[in-house]
């Protein structure tokens, strides 16, 4: 029969887990277990580690559980080696775009998590005899075989030494999840279940039946210890993988290093606290000795990540400055006392905590321990803490006295060599950081008494911090208030102080504008969190951060929090009956706020309701009666309010106003008009009485219907007859004061009625019946011409006045007259145009036709079709094609366009109107209505005029709110975070809506069929990007991607337009260029004279000189970005772009053209290839545009190390360079000079005679082009690996000297003197060819003369002498090396050389003011050459 035991445990390796089992197998065990029991406890001996006496037929058994137990751990381990094997060998890159990388490497170390953690446990529980003695052998031998001996070195050794970045973090992450995987249950540190089933030994909380299982405590003492080890071996082997990837030089890039570094200390931080508890517990184990072999490398490891944060400055640094900032915070957090308040605190000194994220503090830190004690923790704490809030206030790392710093070569001793304590070491670190901060505050403190204020300008730094590391920063010091009390007056004091002096925007700094207004608004919010702490009442740090608060405008709050934190304080001290009614009171507070969150939706739409029958109710009579629908109950209502009469008249009140008595008429007129006959005048017929100037007369119909027809009284009749009559005389000068009058009223009461109508109409619910509105308001708008508004829309007629009157003055005198006339004979008009750019005297806006308003009075949507503008636009655009049968008047045929250039101006003046008042919420709320409404409204008019889209581009111009925004972010400390952020808010609201202009501008390009109206969309556009328009660089920005992105690939035909407006507006630029030519070479010619033209030699030639240039050169700069992007899109205009910009006097902006290449450039090899694009563009240049093409060729070419010069490109150059050669067939090298970089060294010696026949500038471009790739390797004379197949690329300095003293100058055709003279330029330029780079240079060429491979160079005598005058510190290495090696090798075998030598040596051998002199070399000559030397140069008494 076969072991069920092995079935089991086969069955578990093989699935991929042990941790399921059949009932029938469950019954076999038990009854297993039960049988062996009864034997095996006799057969045990005294001691526990003797092994059972067993008989054969045990002893076959126990052979057999452990072949079986080997097999499964075999297998495990070929299945881990197999994982590892996949995880080494992958490329580190992830395999399909839809992957993580992080994610795939997790992937393949899962299956290593899984046997660690729970397979490996649960193997080992299989495969057990059942007895304690023996399961804890199983799951030693597993553990030990599985984890120490191969997951947990192999992991560290990834960690530790893998050349991928990404490899190594998921190696780090592998222990944090091995250290969480382990406590689960089942694991090797699981203590979920009590008993004999915790750890490996049970199944992880699996109720099974342990009635025959007793541990002793010997054996429950061994299990703890195991336990114990194993949680120490896992957490050294974590935080040795920190340190690894923590130390400097893990990577030669500093993107990596500063990659793996981050994670490094990132797993430092998790790592840490875990740390520090097994440590405490091994001290109050009573185990110094394995506290301290984890005590040590954890304090290395907190040594590595304070040298990366205080230590060192790179750019690498910077990557992980924000998770070392983080790691600071949990030193100090660690390292500092925790008192707990309030409730009581249970100590447990045996029993370890079951959370594995548990706080740590020095309370938890047992003593005893002659090395790890608390007062060396609170120290590093202590300092920590300080260099938190030196972070906080400066902003940075004040500079740190190198001089007090450790040596990084003799880490672990002091100055005298002693060896320091482990956590002397971070001591010593932290100390130099915190004492600079505090040298800084002492020193502030000692000047200002009152003020805290640091002058950061002066102050120098090792390193700013980001706008991530600073909130880090800002947390770090809040949380540790909090949860530190000992640091509480301190770290307030600390915030406060910085909320006084906030940070600002500079542009060498590491924060942005919106960085700035961010921490600056983080400062204050964890101020007045602070405050509200109950620990600033008790500390009394409640003063200063009041203070501080109060200082930005923040008293309010800061009032309420610090009631609120005595509130708390005065609880902790209170009784329980006072605890309980504050507890209740909050449980009632939370509970009516949720009702009032239910009941205020209904309550917002009864309140305005309410409010106005409270307000006709306090008027009393005049509105405060409403007549109930039962006549009975309203004349009792009328007979019950005449005593409410007053006895006498009102005040003021005459018989001259008042004509009719007070009767019961009187009475029942005022309450049918609701008040309004009492205040009328009289003789104003239609407004008391209108109606019965109208009769009405009904009479039947055959069908039974009635019909009602109307007509006006007699009296009514005549008046209005008797007016129609004198305006058809023309006498009015003539007509009786009744008629003018009745003519006055006639127009008032129009105007009124018309009111009235829009007023209706924009307060109807049903749509058709508002457009039926809309529809008569319009036409009664037109054919009222010449009455005024009524009070009602006056105001929306003078914003509608202002905006033309602004609109004109950007048009011109003549278009200014045309529209003011407009708007004086079609009052009614402007004002219907305007009326929803108005605020309402009531809610807040007017809820006009073109605006549906929402609950709150604010408009949610405009531009719906029953917009009362665009009716008033249909009428103007019907009335243009005039009356069939009449003849088309001027003033018909403009009608339209000056009523929609109406409409937009006053749209752009509403949103003028909220850039002057940004504060304002009506006006910034009409103002985005409009605009929004804008690209609407221009969508279904009936025709688009060119000059409506001008008008619309000038809501672009908002440079007033920019200037103010700007403005507010740099006067930040003056302000409260209320006015920054409404300026800012200002900002982006104004931007929002030159948007929409910009939308409207793009939908008459799309959706106009009129060429002429496409055309003029295009060109806003242009002149909005080009700056020709006003409008704000954002803005710019926008318009510039509306015509490359949109515009442009729409359609043929549209880019087209888009180049055309483009070319005409590059025309533009050169005729500006052009007219102001003389001025700019004046004042350039001004500015020379003044600086002299040595302080312009190393300036750049393409910036500008004077500042009238500059200006210049900034007005020609956007048509030019904006042509030299569409030549990226059609290479072909680049011939109109040089042809402009090369025009004789149009400096500027050939400046301006070659300024920006290098982006024309970089794009056109992008999108079209280098190769391809540069013959074009040379097929394409003429001879005058040459400058241009060599401008573009040179930014053609890439100089970085990463990306040389492409082999096709270089072919390219050369082509360009035959193509282009004058007649006689000289090549200009020129055309070469920008690829020589990427050409081989071989290649570059054959054309070194072309460079040295060009000018000096050309000669010396063309060198500096060589050495760009290989600047390192200046020094140097490189060889090649095999000289049949070079591939050297570029040439060094040190080798250009040498071929140029190799060159056979006769050879080639060059003059002796040009040769020499390109030496000389190469020696003078010393800032480049340096004293160590001619000492190279001509180490090199003695070397090889003595070596006899090849002989001196005709000039390199010539060269020594011009080295000796021109650099001293070389005459050392003259005297003394360089000319005895001559001698050596023979020099005085050849004349000429011979006689440099002793000109040399001649120059050297008396030195004036008593430096090295060569007299020592003289004397080794051979007595020959002595004698020759002296005959010729006679030694001096």
């Amino acid at each position: 029969m076969a072991d069920p035991r092995r079935a089991v445990g086969g069955g578990g390796v093989s699935g991929g887990g042990a941790r399921m089992m059949n009932p029938m197998g469950q019954h076999k065990r038990d009854a297993l277990t039960t049988a062996m029991e009864d034997g095996e406890i006799d057969m045990m001996s005294d001691d526990d580690n003797a092994a059972p006496d067993m008989t054969d037929e045990g002893e076959d058994h126990a052979v057999e559980t452990e072949d079986a137990l080997l097999v499964a751990l075999d297998d495990l381990e070929g299945r881990v080696v197999s994982a590892l094997d996949d995880f080494k060998l992958h490329p580190g890159v992830r395999s399909s775009p839809e992957t993580n990388l992080f994610e795939e490497l997790a992937t393949l170390l899962q299956p290593v998590l899984e046997i660690a953690a729970h397979t490996g446990p649960a193997v080992a529980r299989t495969y057990a005899s059942y007895r304690v003695q023996l399961t804890d052998q199983s799951c030693e031998e597993a553990y030990q075989r599985l984890n120490s001996d191969l997951i947990l070195p192999v992991v560290l050794e990834l960690a530790q030494s893998d050349t991928i970045p990404a490899k190594r973090a998921a190696s780090l992450e592998c222990f944090h999840k091995l250290w969480k995987a382990y406590h689960t249950a089942g694991s090797w540190l699981d203590q979920t279940t009590a008993g004999p089933q915790a750890g490996p030994h049970g199944s992880g909380g699996a109720q099974l039946d342990t009635s025959g299982l007793v541990l002793t405590a010997m054996v429950s003492t061994r299990r703890e210890a195991r336990r114990t080890a194993r949680e120490g071996e896992l957490l050294r082997y974590w935080v040795t993988a920190s340190i690894a990837c923590t130390l400097p030089g893990a990577f030669s890039n500093e993107m990596a290093e500063g990659a793996v570094a981050s994670r490094g200390t990132i797993a430092a931080s998790a790592s840490l606290r875990p740390a520090l508890r097994h440590i405490a517990q091994r001290i109050r184990d009573t185990d110094d000795r394995g506290a301290g072999r984890l005590y040590v490398p954890t304090m290395k490891m907190v040594e590595g990540v304070l040298r990366k944060l205080l230590l060192q400055t790179t750019d690498s640094a910077e990557a992980s400055r924000s998770a070392c900032i983080k790691f600071l915070e949990i030193v100090a957090t660690c390292c500092s006392s925790k008192v707990l308040s309030g409730e009581a605190r249970r100590r447990t000194q045996t029993v370890r905590r079951s959370s594995i994220t548990e706080d740590f503090s020095l309370e938890d830190l047992p003593t005893g321990h002659p090395i790890i004690t608390s007062e060396a923790l609170e120290e590093i704490g202590e300092y920590a803490f300080t260099t938190l809030r030196g972070l906080t206030l400066v902003g940075g790392q004040v500079r740190i006295d190198e001089s007090l710093l450790p040596d990084r070569n003799n880490s672990g001793t002091d100055s005298m060599g002693n060896s320091l304590s482990p956590s002397a070491q971070i001591v010593s670190i932290l100390k130099p950081a915190a004492l600079a901060f505090l040298e800084v505050e002492s020193a502030v403190e000692k000047r200002q008494e009152e003020e805290f204020k640091i002058d950061r300008d002066n102050l120098e730094l090792d390193f700013q911090l980001s706008q991530k590391s600073y909130a880090l920063t800002i947390n770090a010091v809040s949380m540790l208030a909090t949860n530190r009390p000992g640091f509480y007056m301190e770290a307030a004091t600390c915030l406060a102080r910085r909320v006084m002096d906030p940070p600002k925007y500079s542009q060498h700094g590491m924060l942005t504008k919106a960085g700035v207004l961010g921490i600056t608004s983080h400062l204050k919010a964890s101020c007045l969190t602070l405050l509200r702490n109950s620990l600033s009442a008790s500390t009394n740090g409640c003063v200063i951060l009041h203070r501080a608060l109060s200082s930005v405008q923040m008293g309010p709050q800061a009032d309420k929090a610090l009631s609120m934190s005595k509130q708390a304080a005065a609880l902790k001290k209170a009784g329980r009956a006072a605890r309980n009614r504050a507890a209740m009171y909050y449980e009632w507070d939370s509970t009516s706020s949720e009702m009032d969150k239910r009941v205020t939706k209904k309550q917002r739409h009864t309140d305005a309701l309410a409010e106005m029958r409270a307000a006709k109710a306090a008027r009393g009579l005049g509105n405060g009666i409403q007549l109930p629908t039962c006549m009975t109950d309203a004349v009792e209502l009328v007979l019950t309010n005449l005593t409410h009469l007053p006895k006498s008249r009102p005040v003021g009140g005459t018989e001259k106003t008042r004509k009719r008595p007070i009767t019961f008429d009187f009475i029942a007129d005022a309450i049918m008009t609701n008040g309004r006959s009492l205040s009328q005048d009289e003789s104003r017929w239609y407004d008391r009485d209108g109606g019965t100037a109208w009769e009405m007369e009904i009479e039947e119909l055959d069908d039974g219907v009635r019909q009602a027809q109307f007509k006006l009284d007699p009296k009514t009749l005549t008046a209005a007859t008797s007016v129609l009559e004198t305006k058809q005389k023309e006498k009015r000068d003539i007509a009786d004061e009744q008629t003018q009058l009745f003519d006055e009223q006639c127009k008032i009461a129009s105007s009124e009625a018309f009111s009235r109508i829009v007023t209706s109409s924009s307060k109807a619910r049903s749509k058709p019946l508002a457009d039926f509105g809309n529809q008569i308001a319009a036409r009664l708008a037109w054919m009222l011409r010449g009455v005024q508004p009524s009070s009602n829309l006056k105001h929306s007629h003078e914003i509608a006045l202002e905006g033309i009157k602004k609109a004109s003055e950007k048009k011109g005198e003549g278009e200014k007259n045309t529209l003011l006339d407009f708007a004086d004979n079609y009052p009614l008009v402007s004002s219907c145009l305007a009326m929803d750019m108005v605020p309402s005297s009531g809610s807040g806006l007017v809820s006009g036709p073109g605006l549906s308003s929402n609950s709150s009075g604010r408009p949610a949507v405009m531009g719906a079709p029953l917009s009362l503008a665009n009716r008033v636009l249909n009428e103007a655009y019907l009335e243009s094609f005039g009356v069939e049968g009449e003849e088309l008047r001027d003033e018909d045929e403009e009608k339209y366009n000056r009523t929609l250039d109406a409409f937009v101006s006053a749209i752009v003046h509403a949103c003028e109107r909220a850039n002057d008042k940004p504060n304002d919420n009506d006006r910034k709320s009409i103002a985005t209505a409009a605009a929004a409404s804008l690209p609407h409204h221009l969508a279904i008019v009936p025709a688009i005029t060119p000059s409506s889209l001008t008008l619309a581009s000038a809501m672009c111009d908002i440079d007033a709110v920019t200037k103010k925004a700007v403005e507010a972010a740099r006067k930040s400390s003056h302000q409260t975070v209320a006015a920054t952020a409404s300026a800012h808010a200002a900002k982006a609201a104004a931007e929002k809506r030159a948007t929409a202009a910009l939308l409207a501008l793009r939908d008459a390009a799309f959706q106009r069929s009129n060429t002429k109206v496409r055309h003029s969309a295009v060109d806003c556009a242009i002149a909005i990007a080009a700056g020709r328009l006003p409008g704000s660089p954002s803005v710019e920005d926008k318009a510039l991607k509306l015509l490359m992105n949109v515009l442009f690939p729409k359609s043929p035909a549209l880019a087209d337009a888009v180049v055309k407006c483009a070319t005409e507006e590059l025309e533009r630029a050169a005729a500006y260029a052009l007219e102001n030519a003389v001025k700019i070479k004046k004042a350039n010619k001004a500015v020379l004279a003044k600086k002299g033209d040595s302080a312009l030699l190393n300036k750049n030639p393409l910036v500008p000189i004077s500042d009238e240039e500059k200006v210049a050169m900034e007005c020609v700069k956007k048509p030019a970005v904006l042509f030299m992007a569409l030549c990226v899109r059609r290479p072909e205009i680049i011939k109109t772009l040089f042809s402009i910009s090369r025009r004789e006097g149009a400096d500027v902006l050939s400046k301006a053209v070659r300024t920006n290449m290098p982006k024309l450039a970089r794009a056109a090899s992008t999108k079209h290839g280098a190769a391809a694009i540069a013959l074009k563009v040379s097929e394409m240049a003429d001879e005058n545009e040459t400058t241009m093409l060599l401008t573009f060729l040179d930014n053609l070419a890439p100089s970085t190390d990463s990306n040389p010069p492409s082999q096709e490109l270089i072919d390219a150059c050369h082509e360009i360079q035959t193509t282009r050669a004058v007649a006689d067939g000289e090549k200009d090298a020129r055309f070469i000079i920008p690829v020589v970089s990427g050409m081989k060294r071989e290649e570059l010696v054959s054309k070194l005679p072309e460079f040295v026949a060009a000018e000096n500038k050309v000669f010396m471009g063309a060198l500096m082009r060589m050495c760009e790739r290989v600047g390192r390797n200046a020094l140097l004379f490189r060889d090649e690996p095999d000289r049949e197949t070079p591939i050297l690329k570029g040439m060094t300095l040190c080798e250009q000297l040498v071929f140029l003293h190799r060159l056979d100058f006769s050879a080639v055709g060059l003059p002796q003197k040009r040769y020499l003279d390109a030496i000389r330029q190469c020696l003078e330029e010393d800032e480049v060819f340096s004293n160590r780079v001619i000492m190279a240079a001509l180490d090199y060429m003695s070397g090889m003369f003595l070596q006899g491979e090849e002989s001196l160079p005709l000039a390199y005598m010539r060269t020594i002498i011009l080295t000796c005058s021109k650099h001293e510190s070389l005459h050392s290495w003259i005297c003394h090396v360089l000319l005895p090696r001559l001698i050596e090798g023979g020099v005085y075998t050849d004349a000429r050389q011979w006689e440099g030598w002793m000109r040399c040596a001649k120059m050297l051998e008396n030195p004036i003011d008593g430096g090295v002199s060569s007299i020592e070399t003289i004397q080794q000559l051979p007595e020959e050459q002595l004698r020759m030397y002296r005959a010729k140069y006679p030694k001096k008494a």
